[in-house]
């Protein structure tokens, strides 16, 4: 397997909100239906969030998702 295959892989296959939900709700719910998969839409973990502080100034921070690492 190349090097990032397996990341690229687990991505696309939890990039289907069916599958997770189910894995989430799984782990932290114990099999409990609380994530719909309905109501779960794709996000760019690499996007640009914007803080407003007291004076609405938006200061720009990266953002990233951390993982469950192995």
């Amino acid at each position: 397997m190349i090097m990032g295959e397996k990341d690229t892989i687990t991505k696309d296959y939890m990039n289907d909100p069916y599958i997770f939900a189910d894995a989430f709700n799984y782990f932290l719910y114990g099999g409990e239906q609380v994530i719909m998969p309905e109501q779960l839409h794709p996000l760019d973990t690499t996007v640009i969030g914007v803080p407003y502080g007291a004076d609405d100034a938006g200061v720009p921070v990266q953002k990233y998702r951390d993982g469950m690492k192995i």
